[in-house]
């Protein structure tokens, strides 16, 4: 006995086309999931570079924060040594003050002209002394403002004696630095005489 199959040609064709959705489905979610795999492993290459790169920075921070801590510490040692140097030179200013202060009144003072009182106190120095006339001591007012020690030269008075011939006595004000200010190039000027006594 022959058996035909006589099945409806709707359902075959239904058949063939789920089979066939099924088919482009599962190749869609393949290829997604490709993807997927793909972009997950970039992120992970991605992340594990930068955490490499993260590590070197702060290693290399690391090295640097040494490196500046010890930039700060030279800075340091150098400042402690310009003060310390600093000190040792005015120490030797002052101590080689007083000499330059008497060797450059020496060379101030003229021939004819002879001191017979230097007092200083706090700075202000007072000079007197004797002169054979007006000019010698305008000169030596003159030398002294040429000086880096002294400053301010001030003629107080100048007195004739009262013999004939007698010497002009004088008296100076003037400021006295142990440690020489930096030449201006400007010299201070003298205050004019008060007019001479008569004694």
């Amino acid at each position: 006995m022959i058996h035909i199959n006589l099945l409806p040609v709707r359902e075959l064709v239904a058949g063939v086309r789920r089979r066939r959705e099924l088919t482009v489905g599962a190749i869609v979610v393949g290829v997604a999931a490709l993807i997927l795999a793909g972009l997950f492993s970039y992120q992970v290459y991605a992340l594990t570079t930068l955490n490499k790169e993260l590590t070197t920075l702060r290693t290399d921070i690391q090295v640097l924060n040494v490196k500046v801590k010890e930039v700060g510490e030279l800075q340091t040692r150098i400042k402690e040594f310009n003060s310390k140097h600093k000190v040792i030179a005015d120490l030797n200013r002052k101590k080689s003050g007083p000499v330059g202060v008497m060797e450059s009144l020496s060379v101030a003072t003229p021939s004819r002209l002879w001191l017979t009182e230097f007092k200083e106190i706090g700075g202000k120095l007072t000079i007197s002394g004797f002169a054979a006339d007006n000019q010698t001591v305008a000169d030596f007012l003159k030398s002294l403002t040429t000086t880096v020690y002294f400053r301010d030269v001030e003629l107080v008075e100048t007195t004739q004696g009262q013999e004939a011939g007698a010497f002009k006595k004088f008296t100076i004000r003037t400021s006295l630095y142990y440690l020489p200010q930096p030449a201006t190039g400007k010299k201070t000027a003298t205050a004019p005489a008060k007019e001479e006594k008569k004694s």
